[in-house]
């Protein structure tokens, strides 16, 4: 009897002990949720979200599920998902106002901005102390570019709420956005009084203290946001920044090493490792570092830009790495072929080309693009570069492996490209023996065709979260998108200048026509530039150009389209090579948007000025010798008739012509719709777009214009983070 009691109860016990853990494997909503809430607590929204999910499995109703579902969603920026969770949480929910205003948020980041002031305004009318919505309307000011209602209503949440953290950090980011820096640092000092655990306030007091330029407080500031968060990688990445701009650039590299060995794929680490590496001297350490990086963010462009400028400056042409770098750049220029866009694609041959002059491949390709468009001179130069190099490479190379005891080496077996380029040389410069520069005995591509002479500058100020020290890498960047214009010729100052007043000097003095100041935005999702365009002469403002792009390739899109939008305000303007009677010779041709009648005033050589306010250009009738009528163009040089004005003909060669009058396109012209058409000046000598080209980039920009006003900003985006 004892003995089966025993087992009884034996029994009982083993069964409880078992029991235990199977009832807590045993997942009910509520745990569900409650695991959720502690995935999203560290930022793990993506198993937040499974969590929630297997949730409302259980419980289809569950609406506190529902609305972290839609939180989650917002933070990994899937605007449209979390609308729909949201109204779904509206349906089960009586948070009206929390869900409300998070619906209004993510109607904000869809550019749906009047019904997102619909329901911030909705929810203000039933609960005018709700602050949340309050902070909904102050973004929505933001992104229509009014700072100063976003300041009443930021200041309006803070008079409900007096310790409101959103409320102080964003006041305090607006304020030295309008440039109230003593009020922004009371807010911030505010915000550290009551919220001095917190990393968030003291990353952002770094930031504004790296903002006016107080880099001791910056750092401090800093140090103390990854002492208080050690996983905090923003406050890191910042804190390399202060450091950088103080040139320490040893403990730059030891910060970027500890984020590199936490994650592998921050591209800012490594972009800044290479540039401390680069101001210690380390180019070749850099050249691997930007190498590395890019293997892990090979959309990175300002890395990408950042490399190449320095293979520019210090690699030799032969060296054999500089294929690999230039094979990105082959590889998007097919991918622009396939989408039939033209110009991106030569841009990107152009580039190829900058990293490896010696590419065959790229060359051949770029080739190809001059022979699609019947640009039948350019194309036989770059067959006759590819051929000479060629050539050059195989004498050095039997230079090498010969001697004078050696028996004679037998030529190389050529290949069917090579075959196909040596007939095609032969039969181009049999077929352009009737073209006008045989006529009249010129070589074209040896001409000097500058003839506006730009000053680009930048003012140092911007703090860029992104990538530090990029403004020097844009300037170069713009520099050497220009190098195709063969017209316009621009000069860089790789430092910056004080201001408007220094920019003004150093171009006036330096003979320039116009100059740029330029400044530039980096976001994580887009990019933005803003070129001011002024006169050396008298100093005014010719014109703005605002620029903004989003997604891949926003950075090369925003340097072609800054190109292309200063060269259509510039006037087409030639010179006088040669005078036969009444027939004049001058330097601009098809490759210049030109076509037979288009029409020209003749002006006395340095005489054209630019107009002295605006774009265009002025002269005195006085200097106006006549008229000249295109009659026959080629590729760079176009042959027409000169009709004087007066008795007397007081024409010189090297007088200048200045487009007047395009004719209306006709079937026979097809330079606009070539690759070329962003690379040249396009304006009459009023300033006003003369090609088809010019035209439609002017009504696009009209276009661009009359979107919706939302764009992201660095203040957008800071204010966006702040919880």
């Amino acid at each position: 009897m004892k003995h089966s009691l025993l087992c009884f109860f034996g029994m009982a016990a083993c069964a409880l002990v078992l029991a235990v853990p199977l009832a807590a494997q045993e997942k009910t909503a509520l745990s569900l949720f409650e695991q959720g809430q502690a995935k999203q607590f560290k930022n793990d929204f993506y198993g937040a979200v499974e969590c929630y999910r297997e949730a409302l499995e259980l419980n289809d109703r569950y609406a506190e599920a529902w609305e972290q579902l839609a939180r989650c969603t917002y933070e990994l920026e899937e605007y449209d998902l979390s609308l729909s969770y949201a109204d779904t949480a509206l349906l089960y929910s009586k948070n009206y106002s929390a869900i409300q205003n998070l619906k209004g948020m993510a109607l904000i980041s869809l550019g749906r901005l009047d019904e997102a002031r619909a329901v911030f305004s909705s929810v203000l009318a039933k609960y005018p102390n709700d602050i949340e919505a309050r902070f909904g309307l102050a973004e929505l000011n933001l992104a229509s570019g009014s700072l100063n209602a976003a300041e009443r209503e930021y200041s309006d949440a803070l008079q409900r709420d007096g310790s409101s953290r959103k409320a102080l950090l964003s006041l305090a980011l607006v304020s030295a956005e309008m440039g109230k820096t003593a009020i922004a640092e009371r807010y911030i000092n505010q915000a550290m009084r009551y919220h001095s655990g917190s990393a968030q306030v003291h990353y952002l007091a770094s930031y504004l203290a790296s903002r006016r330029g107080d880099a001791v407080e910056a750092e401090r500031r800093g140090r103390s946001a990854v002492q208080i968060d050690g996983d905090y990688d923003k406050a890191y990445e910042l804190l390399a920044a202060v450091l950088y701009s103080q040139k320490r650039y040893a403990e730059v590299i030891d910060i970027c090493d500890f984020r590199l060995g936490r994650r592998r794929n921050l591209a800012t680490a490594w972009y800044v490792k290479a540039l401390s590496q680069l101001r210690l001297g380390d180019e070749e350490g850099a050249i691997e570092t930007f190498t590395s990086g890019l293997s892990v963010a090979p959309d990175d462009e300002v890395m990408r830009l950042a490399l190449e400028q320095l293979v520019l400056e210090t690699l030799p042409v032969e060296d054999k790495r500089r294929g690999e770098w230039a094979q990105y750049h082959i590889q998007k220029a097919g991918e622009y072929k396939r989408n039939f866009d033209g110009p991106s694609e030569r841009f990107e041959y152009q580039r190829a080309l900058a990293v490896d002059p010696l590419n065959t491949v790229a060359r051949e390709r770029f080739a190809d693009m001059l022979y699609r468009d019947n640009f039948w001179e350019l194309y036989l130069s770059q067959l006759k570069f590819i051929e000479n190099n060629r050539v050059a490479r195989t004498d050095g190379a039997a230079s090498v492996q010969a001697d004078e005891n050696s028996p004679s080496m037998q030529p190389a077996q050529k290949s069917a490209q090579e075959i196909k380029n040596a007939d095609t040389i032969e039969a181009l410069e049999s077929m352009l023996r009737t073209n006008l520069s045989h006529q009249w005995n010129i070589d074209p591509f040896y001409l000097d065709k500058t003839r506006w002479n730009v000053g680009l500058y930048y003012v140092d100020g911007n703090v860029q979260l992104i990538h530090p020290d990029a403004e020097p890498v844009f300037v170069k960047a713009v520099h050497d998108v220009f190098n195709g214009v063969p017209t316009t010729t621009i000069s860089m100052r790789p430092q910056a200048v004080s201001g408007y007043g220094e920019a003004y000097r150093l171009a006036r003095s330096s003979g320039m026509d116009y100059f740029i100041i330029l400044s530039v935005q980096e976001m994580e999702r887009s990019f933005s530039l803003t070129a001011d365009l002024y006169l050396a002469r008298t100093g005014t403002k010719a014109t703005s150009l605002h620029i903004y792009r989003t997604g891949n390739d926003r950075v090369a899109n925003s340097l072609r389209r800054l190109r292309q939008a200063v060269v259509d305000i510039l006037p087409m303007r030639g010179k006088v090579l040669k005078q036969s009677q009444k027939t004049l010779l001058v330097d601009v041709g098809k490759s210049d948007g030109l076509v037979k009648g288009a029409r020209f005033d003749v002006v006395k050589k340095g005489a054209i000025t630019t107009a002295d306010g605006g774009t265009g250009v002025s002269y005195r009738d006085s200097d106006r010798l006549g008229t000249f009528s295109i009659d026959m163009v080629n590729e760079e040089i176009s042959q027409g008739t000169f009709s004087k004005k007066g008795f007397y003909d007081s024409l010189n060669i090297g007088d200048e012509i200045v487009l007047v009058k395009m004719p209306e396109k006709t079937d026979e012209e097809d330079a606009d719709g070539n690759a070329v058409a962003d690379t040249r000046p396009a304006a009459d000598a009023t300033g006003t777009p003369a090609t088809e080209s010019a035209k439609k980039a002017e009504a696009e920009n009209l276009k661009e214009s009359l979107k919706a006003p939302l764009r992201e900003t660095p203040l957008l985006d800071l204010i966006r983070l702040i919880r």
